[in-house]
């Protein structure tokens, strides 16, 4: 069977984090965006799958092609539900998996196990902590219900799936808690080591 497609949707690295703008700065947000994405996208690469960064910004889209990896161009106003829907096309068949690319504890093995539940023809759904969507994989057509709460929206729709509840995808970063807790497990001490302006 050909790769899978996993696909990493970006909106933006300057807005980026409107929820952290009390604690933080837009160039500190904008760091933070590309410090995460690159780990994330990073993450796929070590467990053996190529990153699509699905964009329609320039800077994520400069970013993502000095890094190596491929882009696919977001289609207009289609949002993450679009954006995820692009990939699937692109997919034409194959097990795909869509990733939020602010993972800070994200493993390959993660990853790989995701990959293993689409590649078997069943739907595979991880949530973040506050009731997002992390991951959401499978083979063929989908219909996407990202935004608030939208792990509960994607439940219903298609087959039961397979749920992965684990640290790497229930971690996402939305609040300056979330880096704090990040920062303190072994899996995102990467944080406090790189650019990203933490304090």
């Amino acid at each position: 069977m050909d790769e899978p497609l996993v696909a990493l949707p970006i909106r933006s690295f300057r807005d980026a984090y409107q929820r952290l703008a009390g604690s933080y700065s837009p160039d500190a947000r904008m760091v933070l965006a590309r410090a995460l994405a690159s780990r994330t996208a990073s993450t796929v690469l070590r467990a053996g799958m190529t990153p699509h960064i699905v964009t329609s910004a320039t800077e994520v889209r400069e970013w993502a092609l000095t890094e190596g990896h491929r882009v696919v161009a977001d289609p207009p106003g289609g949002g993450l539900d679009g954006a995820a829907g692009e990939a699937v096309r692109l997919a034409a068949g194959r097990p795909w998996l869509i990733l939020h690319a602010d993972l800070p504890c994200l493993s390959p093995a993660e990853v790989l196990l995701a990959l293993d539940v689409a590649r078997s023809g069943e739907r595979v759904l991880a949530p973040s902590y506050d009731g997002g969507t992390s991951a959401l994989g499978g083979q063929g057509p989908h219909s996407f219900r990202y935004g608030a709460a939208s792990f509960h929206r994607h439940l219903p729709a298609g087959r039961p799936p397979r749920v992965i509840v684990s640290l790497g995808f229930l971690l996402d970063i939305d609040r300056p808690q979330d880096l704090v807790v990040a920062v303190r497990h072994p899996q995102g001490a990467w944080l406090a080591e790189s650019a990203v302006p933490l304090g």
